[in-house]
């Protein structure tokens, strides 16, 4: 019809679960309030204590999340601690990542389950929290041992209920043993079109479609529901 059809779009944890947006200067600042919105909305839809976050942000020095460090005042577990920026302390946060795929897989998949998600329509439950890591300015300060844990929560992760939201500046200069490559097939891929000032999915079925993405709520109303949702995961 004239009008168009609209219809949400959504990450798909049956699927393509995780999130890469590549921008450039101009769409910085889009990307880094798309990650923060989604990280609400998966937040709100997840039962408490259900969603817990993992969050690097090496340029930002914090601040790109800032408002989700009031959940640390509640419930540390749900921002694991703090929001990371030192090297050292990614790879360290990268490989606790990987210790929890490796406890899913022996624990609760073994043989019988391919995925976490099976595991859970079988127990009647989320036996265990889902896991994301949140990446800004990708990929300012990652080294190659955190490369290669971090194509490991890519290739293995999703069935273990582990799942990658990154914003990818394409400015930066690409190593060879960076993943790029990989979290593209594995992500709902986004990228920032300057002639537009928009995001374009990089679907080939999807490319045509415009994309409208949400803004997150102001920051009273924000603060509100971080802080209910910390409440909610500590009782």
């Amino acid at each position: 019809s004239a009008r168009g059809i609209e219809l949400p779009v959504m990450l798909d944890f049956e699927d393509l679960g995780s999130l890469l947006i590549s921008h450039d200067a101009q769409g910085r600042n889009a990307a880094i309030t798309a990650l923060n919105n989604v990280m609400l909305r998966l937040l709100t839809s997840f039962p408490p204590s259900k969603a817990r976050f993992t969050i690097i942000d090496p340029v930002g020095l914090g601040e790109s999340f800032a408002g989700f460090m009031h959940l640390s005042d509640l419930d540390e577990q749900l921002i694991n601690d703090k929001v990371w920026t030192d090297p050292k302390h990614i790879e360290q946060r990268l490989s606790e990542l990987t210790e929890h795929m490796e406890t899913v897989i022996q624990k609760y998949l073994r043989n019988e389950f391919a995925t976490i998600q099976e595991y859970n329509a079988q127990a009647g439950e989320v036996a265990e929290p889902y896991r994301f890591l949140v990446i800004a300015d990708f990929p300012a300060s990652m080294t190659e041992p955190s490369a290669r844990r971090l194509a490991s929560i890519i290739s293995s992760g999703p069935r273990c209920g582990v799942f990658t939201l990154i914003a990818h500046d394409v400015r930066a200069k690409l190593q060879t043993w960076l993943p790029l490559g990989e979290l593209q097939k594995s992500s709902m891929y986004l990228r920032w079109d300057s002639s537009q000032g928009r995001f374009m999915r990089q679907d080939e079925d999807l490319r045509p479609w415009t994309i409208e993405l949400e803004s997150p709520p102001d920051e009273t109303r924000t603060t509100a529901v971080l802080r209910c949702m910390g409440t909610q995961s500590k009782e």
